[in-house]
């Protein structure tokens, strides 16, 4: 190796020491000192074409090595197994390596743009986020890291692509996706109502066969199932298996739906699936809140935690009526131990109020009071509903100041209050959001189909989808909060109103306990005079709803579809009222009109005859509700893309709920 510069400067300071040393000399030695001089000045001859001559061997060293570097650096660039593209602002390939173009069969060219060789790169977000992504195209992955050069031309910005092949371990990453486990609980909804009046003969025959097609159904999908209780099983499968019954939407449903005993009562899951969560405890717990869920929904579904959200399969059989009441007089007992338990007493609907909800709210109102308690009702709004019950209410002292809007539910003062949501469960659509957050104990009362999102820890739900009304619930719990109960007139009615409103006038959702409860509340006092007065309506809303039905559209499948023009009072009143008198035309299967609403979107209220569920395809719009009634508020959209939607959504489910009736019959 060559020396560098800093040897010849050591070696010229001791020669400048020797010769001072020698000057010192030639005082006592003249002779001697000019001997030192002559070797000291061959010494420094030596020295110096020893440097110059290391100074061409380094220089000639260094030349050798630069060049080397920048042969193996340009070897680098073309022969490792990355491709390099730089392009424009336009995607243009200004300069690319050998790898590019032996990765792209060569179509990448200079002055051509890059997507043409991987259309699906994504050279926008690449160009505002430089950060790595990984793409595919036709059966290779790739991963680019995308940098931003401004040096090359002072006016123009090239992006520098570095593109890896990853595609040996995205096929590892999606095997073992794949691979992760699933679990799910799987119930019988109605295994007592099944079963009940048949012999043990028949009995078997039935669990028996709903054995038989869930072995089978886990044995194609290669996942394992036990039974652990006479109507609960644990399965275990695959998230590949997952697509494939997804791909099905849960035809397991249809098939077990088909199994049925001398009593014609159809056998109905309900399954709770989870998916894509670390630990088996958290896919143990959703699975479980999804069997919840799908079983507060009324039954005969799949709720599917995966992906980050719930997805909702089924849920075509309507919610079967329990005969017994023991859980009313449960839920009536420890209703009565919190009221006494608590100072005030708080209850609200849910927003614009109708007059279950109202009739509901004045049921508890008068539980509070049969034990002494100050109550208060929330309300969002002062809409007919509202107004006719006030004028009943004007009549008798005890009820004038029952009715607070939000505001003043804000200056109470709360020491130990209870409140009670009825007729809905979802926090938004409360009478009140915020009061939801400034008292600890609530409980829920409610008869709608159970949501995804649900009021947050509440002290007691009590949430039957079987039950034709919220005033209907409220009856039951009357019946059993105390045995000296004395209704008023006003309570009765407003019960019964609330009854009359849900069931439309006991046409639809109607069981032997709704029939009960309507008779307990006319022994009570309920007048039926006073019901036709709540229910008028003016002249100006029979015009309205008049014109609604001339501008009905007759639609395939069943489906008839109605507009309400701007501006109309009571626009969600009329909606309702014109879709119940849809359903009545010969062939319809489903009802559904849009209203507008102030300054917040587009309004549906849809209607069916129990053969379509509607909660489910305005669930898919932001609604809710029940199976043959239910609706949605759609913000920001006008009224001609909210109506193309709904006819999409509609179509889609009817058609497919045909598809899988009438295979029913082959798959079982």
């Amino acid at each position: 190796m060559p020396q560098g510069p800093s040897l010849w400067l050591d070696t010229r300071i001791y020669l400048a020491v020797a010769a001072v040393l020698l000057l010192i000399i030639m005082f006592y030695n003249k002779s001697v000192a000019v001997l030192g001089i002559i070797l000291l000045i061959a010494l420094y001859l030596y020295g110096r074409e020893r440097h110059i001559q290391q100074q061409k061997e380094l220089n000639a060293y260094l030349a050798s090595m630069i060049q080397n570097v920048g042969e193996l650096s340009a070897y680098a660039i073309q022969n490792l197994p990355l491709a390099i593209a730089l392009v424009d602002s336009d995607g243009r390939i200004n300069w690319g390596n050998e790898e590019l173009s032996k990765w792209t069969d060569g179509k990448a060219r200079l002055s051509e743009s890059i997507l043409k060789s991987w259309p699906s790169l994504p050279l926008e977000s690449l160009w505002l986020k430089q950060e790595k992504h990984t793409f595919h195209h036709d059966d290779r992955h790739y991963q680019v890291i995308p940098k931003v050069l401004n040096e090359i031309k002072q006016d123009d910005q090239f992006l520098a692509l570095y593109i890896s092949d990853v595609t040996s371990t995205e096929l590892l990453r999606t095997e073992c996706c794949e691979n992760m486990p699933v679990l799910a609980y799987i119930q019988i909804d109605n295994y007592d109502d099944v079963l009940q009046g048949l012999n043990d003969k028949q009995r078997t025959a039935i669990v028996v066969e709903v054995n038989k097609l869930l072995t089978e159904w886990m044995t194609s999908l290669e996942g394992f199932i036990k039974r652990y209780a006479d109507d609960m099983y644990f399965a275990i499968f695959s998230r590949r298996a997952l697509e494939k019954v997804l791909h099905d939407k849960f035809d397991i449903l249809d098939k077990v739906r088909a199994i049925h005993g001398t009593n014609k009562f159809p056998v109905t899951l309900s399954i709770g699936v989870a998916a894509d969560r670390i630990t088996m405890a958290d896919l143990g717990d959703r699975a479980q809140a999804g069997l919840d869920l799908a079983l507060g929904r009324g039954g005969d579904q799949a709720a599917v935690h995966a992906g980050g959200k719930v997805q909702f399969y089924g849920g075509k059989a309507k919610a079967v009526e329990k005969n017994t009441r023991v859980k009313a007089r449960t839920v009536a007992h420890t209703i009565r131990e919190i009221i006494g338990a608590s100072d005030m007493v708080l209850i609200m609907g849910h927003n614009n109020e109708d007059f279950d909800s109202l009739g509901a709210s004045i049921g508890v109102a008068r539980m509070a009071r049969m034990l002494g308690k100050k109550v208060y009702i929330v309300i969002s709004q002062q809409n007919t509903a509202v107004i006719k019950l006030n004028e009943l209410f004007a009549e008798y002292e005890e009820y004038r100041e029952i009715l607070i809007s939000p505001a003043q539910a804000t200056g109470l003062q709360l020491e130990n209050p209870v409140l009670f949501v009825v007729d809905t469960h979802r926090p938004e659509l409360t009478a009140d959001p915020e009061l939801l957050g400034k008292v600890e104990r609530i409980v829920v009362i409610d008869h709608h189909r159970r949501a995804e999102e649900f009021i947050a820890s509440p002290l007691l739900v009590y949430l039957e989808p079987s039950s034709s009304s919220t005033s209907e619930l409220i009856t039951e719990l009357l019946m059993y909060f105390d045995e000296t109960v004395d209704l008023t007139r006003i309570d009765a009615t407003a019960l019964y109103a609330g009854i009359v409103v849900d069931t439309k006038n006991f046409a639809v959702q109607t069981g032997v306990r709704t029939f009960d409860a309507a008779a307990y509340l006319r022994r009570s006092g309920a007048d039926p005079s006073l019901i036709k007065f709540l229910f008028r309506v003016d002249y100006a809303d029979t015009r309205a709803i008049a014109e609604v039905l001339s501008r009905a559209e007759m639609l395939p499948n069943g489906l008839i579809l109605a507009a309400c023009q701007a501006n109309i009072k009571n626009a969600q009143v009329i909606a309702a009222q014109a879709a119940d008198l849809m359903l009545k035309i010969e062939n319809v299967k489903v009802s559904i009109v849009l209203f507008y609403i102030d300054d917040e979107g587009i309004g549906i209220s849809s209607r069916s005859h129990g053969e379509v569920n509607v909660q489910v395809i305005m669930e898919q719009l932001g609604g809710g509700g029940h199976q043959t009634m239910a609706g949605a508020q759609v913000k920001n959209a006008t009224m001609a893309e909210v109506k193309k939607r709904v006819i999409e959504l509609s179509n889609n489910y009817i058609e497919e709920s045909g598809q899988n009736e009438s295979n029913t019959t082959g798959r079982s």
